[in-house]
């Protein structure tokens, strides 16, 4: 079997595909570009930090509370001090602050609050900053964090964009920044769906969080494709065969495989079922982002769809990080970039007021370094991703993220 047959590029992708225009990078809040003037970059990063160079973590030093800007409308930043996220903080702060720069026009302050993960104070913190009249917090970092922010304060407080990926529990006017596997899943779906490979078998992990295996089926509801069941794997690799036998009559009524799984099982995962041994209906598989680059060499995975969030943009804002702070940006940064700037965006267009939940869920969504999202009503993000098919030991581009949701 060779995975991947069974999705042509049929429109959506190849000549078919949209085509990212070339020209200023346009952020949308409902309707209203708040980028202007500054040229994209031609470029497609083929996963997530290529193109994109990785700044050493050697010579950052730890991020204390300090301010940033001094507009009339504060934007509060909960940043870790830990050594494990230190790189990650320095890097979100400074997209920030070079997002104040471009976009800020005088009207924002960034209030920089850092402390160790593990200290406790992320309630406290978000307390204070509600006080003190901040209009919207970026951060936390971690979802331990976010959990004790749900539990440890009420409304009102400021909407909340948290720095965790989507998989975390969010809650209300809380979302999460980062994408994660099931958005990356989803978007392969999509264009399989749209192949008429609408009946998928979903193989995991044993143990993967429940919560994200339903908002798995539903997503391939919405997306007009049936789950067909479950499949779960031993992560230590052991007993594959086994483990597969026992879906087999899952396997023979799919013809589209979901590979959900990062670790050092998903290679054994992907050489067993490539064989053709269980689900020989199936024509088309996808795995996530989750998938080691490593992988991309097997002979085995070549035909595999995995979706990725687009990097194309980041070298937009890559110039001018540079020069200021002296290394290239990484998609952390370009995280925290995006953050002030639909801060910068919904401010300039509405004025001190205008960081509403409702204007944050807008359903057209924005476009930024880090390509096209929404925050839907139901706390999560929605990141367009690029989707690709690893062809010849790389990942080969067969839809882009298109210009709208």
């Amino acid at each position: 079997m060779r995975f991947g047959v069974g999705v042509g590029m049929n429109g959506h992708g190849g000549n078919g595909a949209v085509k990212r225009a070339q020209g200023q990078l346009a952020m949308a809040v409902r309707g209203c570009l708040l980028m202007a003037c500054i040229g994209l970059a031609g470029c497609q990063a083929s996963s997530l930090g290529e193109g994109v160079e990785d700044a050493a973590g050697a010579g950052i030093a730890p991020l204390s509370s300090s301010t940033y800007g001094s507009g009339p409308v504060t934007v509060t930043m909960l940043l870790p001090t830990d050594p494990s996220l230190r790189k990650k903080s320095a890097d979100i702060a400074d997209g920030a602050k070079l997002a104040l720069d471009d976009l800020g026009a005088g009207q924002l302050k960034l209030d920089f609050q850092t402390s160790a993960s593990t200290s406790g104070t992320a309630a406290a913190r978000v307390q204070a900053a509600t006080a003190s009249g901040s209009k919207l917090i970026i951060g936390p970092a971690t979802n331990a964090e976010v959990a004790g922010i749900i539990s440890g304060t009420s409304q009102p407080r400021p909407p909340i964009l948290a720095l965790v990926a989507n998989n975390s529990a969010g809650g209300s006017n809380i979302w999460p920044l980062y994408g994660d596997a099931i958005d990356s899943a989803l978007e392969g779906v999509g264009v399989a769906v749209a192949a008429n490979q609408k009946n998928i078998v979903v193989v995991h992990e044993a143990g993967f969080a429940a919560e994200n295996l339903i908002r798995l089926r539903e997503g391939i509801t919405l997306k007009g494709g049936t789950t067909i069941g479950f499949v779960p794997y031993p992560p230590s690799g052991k007993d594959l065969s086994a483990a597969f036998a026992k879906g087999a009559a899952v396997f023979a009524k799919a013809n589209t495989i979901v590979l959900l799984g990062g670790g050092e099982a998903i290679g054994q995962v992907i050489d067993i079922l490539a064989a053709g041994e269980f689900g020989q209906s199936i024509a088309t598989a996808i795995a996530t982002s989750l998938l080691p680059e490593a992988i991309y060499a097997r002979p085995s995975a070549q035909g595999l769809m995995v979706a990725i969030p687009s990097t194309a943009d980041v070298p937009v804002i890559a110039e001018r990080f540079k020069a200021k702070f002296g290394r290239s940006p990484t998609y952390d940064a370009a995280i925290g970039y995006d953050a002030v700037a639909v801060a910068a965006g919904l401010v300039r267009s509405g004025g001190a007021e205008a960081i509403t939940v409702a204007n944050l869920t807008s359903t057209q969504g924005f476009r930024a370094a880090t390509g096209l999202f929404r925050f839907r009503p139901d706390g999560r993000i929605e990141r367009r991703m690029v989707v690709h098919r690893i062809e010849n030991n790389k990942l080969s581009v067969i839809q882009e993220e298109g210009e709208g949701f």
